[in-house]
């Protein structure tokens, strides 16, 4: 009889050793191949401590694997991912909060006034901010950017626009055609940043369906009171860059406010309207659009002249029309017509500084 209880006394201490070996391990506790996968029982407070367990997803309030709830789930304790408060990172979201020095939502960037880490872009820290016309990332004189990041020591050919020097005042032939700068007729002013085409390039354009005064220095920035969308655009110009034609989109029957004409109208070159769609050759082509220029109308695409804020061209009064060049004037006229105390041009050499020549007629640089 000895012999046959033996092995169900050791069975039994055998159990109550491995039960002493849990220890205090809180009412979350597992065992066997179970140990380590979601222990602890969690203390709410999103600090991720828990009570216990030798769980690896153990939180640490981050928002990361394990919040110390004791559910194996991300977290912080909240039952809300975030790190340890309950409120997740909001850089880029457009409301300022608490360690944030800016923040413009989608305006953010490397060269906005915002950075996209939320800090101020301030002159020296080598992102070029939009009134600044360099950033070395210094403070120094004399290197050719200055130390409030004022461009220095330039060409006497360069035409600024404000504080900047864009493809088309750069005094460089950047598409190699033989043209430079405004004597290239993709060039539309010394503020548009690309030789080779008529679009612009400059900040804003393009980067929704919504577009403003098109011949100032910031296209698609707003801050004109001029607003008009590709969508409302029969000839859908916007198609390539999902603005397609919406024949039910509202508020396309829009009269502009004359604080956007009164800005706008004077800038339009003559046979365009005030959102880059201009007659050429007898089509009406979309600047903003693929890789349009005056020798590839093919890649341009058609738009719809814009009614209400606008620069028809009218040959038979002398005027130049966008895209000719002064050998285009029709017979009998001497030179081209402006509108009054505006003083005609064939060049740039024919306008005071602070101004370039548009067809054939002298006009503000950088307006806005």
């Amino acid at each position: 009889m000895t012999t046959a209880r033996f092995p169900l006394l050791l069975s039994a201490g055998l159990l109550l050793s491995l039960s002493g070996c849990g220890g205090d391990r809180g009412a979350g506790a597992t065992s066997g191949s179970e140990t380590g996968t979601a222990s602890g029982d969690g203390d709410g407070d999103g600090d991720g401590d828990g009570d216990g367990g030798s769980n690896s997803n153990s939180g640490d309030g981050d928002g990361d694997s394990g919040d110390g709830d004791g559910d194996g789930e991300p977290g912080d304790g909240d039952g809300e991912p975030g790190d340890g408060d309950g409120d997740p990172s909001t850089c880029g979201d457009g409301v300022l909060d608490d360690g944030e020095e800016c923040d413009e939502g989608p305006e953010n960037g490397d060269t906005g006034a915002c950075l996209s880490d939320c800090k101020i872009n301030i002159c020296g820290d080598g992102f070029e901010g939009p009134e600044e016309g360099c950033d070395d990332n210094n403070n120094v004189d004399g290197d050719g950017c200055s130390a409030t990041c004022m461009l220095e020591n330039l060409d006497a050919e360069v035409i600024m626009c404000g504080n900047k020097v864009y493809e088309c005042g750069d005094a460089i032939d950047n598409d190699e055609d033989g043209k430079v700068d405004l004597a290239d007729p993709e060039c539309i002013s010394p503020c548009d940043d690309d030789e080779s085409t008529f679009k612009t390039n400059l900040p804003g354009q393009n980067n929704d369906c919504k577009g403003d005064c098109y011949f100032d220095s910031n296209s698609g920035g707003g801050d004109d009171h001029c607003e008009w969308n590709l969508k409302c655009d029969p000839e859908n110009p916007g198609a390539d860059i999902g603005c397609e034609y919406d024949p039910n989109f509202a508020m396309c029957d829009l009269e502009m406010p004359q604080s956007c004409l009164d800005f706008c109208t004077p800038l339009v070159p003559n046979g365009c309207d005030c959102f880059g769609c201009c007659e050429v050759d007898g089509q009406f082509v979309y600047l903003g659009g693929g890789e349009c220029s005056l020798d590839n109308l093919d890649a341009c695409d058609s738009c719809t002249f814009f009614d209400n804020c606008n620069n028809p061209c009218e040959p038979e009064e002398c005027e130049l029309c966008f895209g000719q060049d002064p050998d285009d004037l029709p017979e009998g006229c001497e030179e081209p017509s402006c509108p009054e105390g505006v003083a005609p041009c064939l060049n740039i050499d024919d306008c005071q500084e602070g101004e370039f020549c548009q067809t054939g007629c002298c006009v503000g640089i950088d307006p806005a």
